[in-house]
């Protein structure tokens, strides 16, 4: 097997780490320029002078490359910052503003209907002036809200810390409606909302997941569906992901193939087939990126280079930071970026490794969201406490299903001229959509769905070096190396297996202090008893055989735990 080219990585980790200095430290994108332009004018003048007298250095070019890649990403950032810091002057008043909106709406957990958007007049209300800059909006429930709309909303406004995409957040009312989507953006909408009144009609738990899983409309899950996706390890479903686009990519390869069609037309027919999926679903940047890795899928095949994947993914991430610095600084981006090196890099070797215990595709259908999962893992401790315990599981369980509601439901959705075609299809679509929703209900209620960890680099460090040992000790040791270097990678594994056990013994213990042992720390006789909740404590008073509560606190997990310590 040849081996994967790596060389452009080096060039993606520098202008990802240019666009994050960048983006939060305002004021340092031009020094940050200039640094980069100078030291590539350098490198350059480097680079001619060893030609002449001979002797290139083989790492020059790259070198080259990545200084002027980080200047044109600060230089990115720079002219963008002038008109967020306008729009940042607002902050703490209430403003109008006229904007487009740029992405789908979701429903937040305060009730307001939220949506990217880009201003194109602010100010105070009855006086905006034209300024552009991206926003985030949060109005009150409504329709009529899709991408290309331009509407005018009222409201508080908040500036956002440093790093943060959107410039600004209006909190705002009633919006108006100044002009609807129109084009190829109206007709997608109005095949949106059928499907979505379509799926409606159809009983629960599919109806509501159904147009998250074929167009990314997410606004009919219930915050309850939504939490057990979350804990499932389910939730990149119900967003339009780069699982989606290889979804659409693979079923037009697949047709065309069946057809007989070359490699060239099958590719034409997929990129043509993911240009439309991306505007029917709305591209908005997270849809746009999530097309962008597809694409690189597809070219890679095309080229006939599939081991070129690692350095097609690195010019993508570049692209895209080039075009949207502040990328750099979400979650989102770096999952999508981290699980598409995973799929690339990662799971080729677990698979081999586990195909020492199991059936080669039944080892790669474990690696693929195991690979996901481990490389993920870390930069979901940064930002959340959840981690998923039963992800693979409920993956496993769901990718059967997951295909044939996205294909299914996207053929339901084009269909909704023909009601008689579109209603079959949708039907069809409601039973993979429910198996999904019911999967995602039933593993969440497992006991060991998920643990929860404090987010931050601690947090971050240790899901790392877990997942890291984990990793270590599946991949099959391939090739033979030096006895220096074949010692090393035994201590390795050995150290990798040590802490596996180290961790498996205390989660061991832990299930078993808290589970039937629970009781057993507390004393028999105890008549009042404080619980740490996290905030403050709640307190238990027994007497006769009863007992009271006084006080919960923010989260129920802390109490739960104490009152089973307690026998309660």
């Amino acid at each position: 097997m040849r081996p994967r080219d790596l060389r452009l990585l080096p060039l993606a980790a520098a202008v990802w780490c240019v666009a994050l200095f960048c983006v939060f430290v305002p004021g340092s994108a031009w020094g940050s320029a200039a640094i980069c332009g100078i030291a590539a004018v350098s490198v350059l003048g480097a680079f001619s002078w060893r030609r002449r007298h001979g002797g290139l250095h083989a790492g020059a070019g790259l070198l080259m490359v990545t200084l002027a890649a980080g200047a044109a990403v600060a230089m990115s950032t720079g002219f963008a910052s002038p008109a967020r810091d306008r729009i940042a002057e607002w902050d703490g008043r209430v403003v109008e503003v006229v904007a487009a909106v740029t992405s789908s709406a979701s429903t937040g957990q305060d009730g307001r209907l939220w949506f990217e958007a880009v201003s194109i007049d602010v100010g105070p209300p009855g006086q905006a002036r034209p300024l552009a800059a991206p926003v985030r909006i949060g109005i009150d429930p409504a329709d009529g809200f899709d991408l290309g709309a331009r509407i005018r909303v009222t409201g508080e406004a908040a500036a956002t810390d440093a790093g943060e995409r959107s410039a600004l957040v209006v909190f705002g009312g009633e919006a108006e409606v100044v002009s609807p989507a129109a084009g190829v953006f109206g007709a997608a909408a109005a095949l949106r909302l059928a499907f979505v009144e379509r799926s409606l009609r159809l009983p629960d738990p599919g109806s509501g997941l159904l147009p998250g899983l074929a167009v990314g409309d997410t606004r009919a899950v219930t915050q309850e569906l939504t939490d057990d996706m979350r804990t499932s390890g389910l939730s990149h479903l119900t967003a339009v992901s780069g699982a989606n686009c290889a979804i659409v990519v693979g079923a037009v390869f697949w047709l065309t193939a069946l057809c007989g069609g070359g490699r060239m037309l099958r590719v034409v027919l997929a990129a043509m087939a993911l240009a439309g999926f991306v505007v029917l679903v709305t591209p908005e940047p997270s849809v746009i990126r999530a097309s962008v890795m597809a694409g690189v899928a597809m070219l890679t095949v095309l080229l006939g280079r599939p081991t070129a994947g690692a350095g097609m993914l690195a010019l993508c991430v570049v692209g895209i930071l080039l075009a949207d610095p502040w990328l750099a600084a979400t979650p989102g981006f770096a999952l999508s970026v981290v699980a598409s090196g995973a799929l690339i890099l990662l799971a080729p070797p677990l698979s081999r490794g586990m195909t020492r215990w199991m059936l080669a595709p039944v080892a790669l259908a474990i690696a693929v969201p195991l690979a996901a999962q481990l490389a993920c893992g870390p930069i979901i401790a940064l930002f959340a406490e959840q981690q998923s315990l039963i992800g693979i599981a409920a993956n496993l369980l769901a990718a059967p299903a997951a295909p044939v509601a996205t294909v299914m439901g996207l053929l339901a959705c084009l269909a909704a001229p023909i009601p008689p075609l579109a209603d079959l299809l949708t039907a069809s679509a409601w039973l993979p959509a429910a198996w999904i929703a019911t999967t995602a209900t039933t593993t969440a209620q497992l006991p060991v769905a998920q643990i929860l960890l404090p987010a931050g680099l601690a947090s971050a460090l240790l899901v790392l070096v877990v997942s890291a040992s984990l990793a270590a000790v599946l991949i099959a040791r391939r090739g033979a190396f030096r006895p220096r270097i074949a010692r090393a990678i035994a201590l390795a594994r050995q150290g990798a297996a040590g802490v596996l056990i180290v961790v498996l013994s205390l989660a061991g213990a832990h299930l078993v202090l808290s589970g039937p042992l629970a009781s057993s720390t507390a004393p028999d006789g105890w008549s009042i008893a404080a619980c740490d909740v996290g905030q403050g404590d709640a307190l238990l008073v027994r007497s006769a055989g009863q007992v009271a509560l006084i006080d919960t606190g923010p989260e129920p997990g802390p109490l739960a735990e104490c009152l089973a310590s307690l026998g309660i």
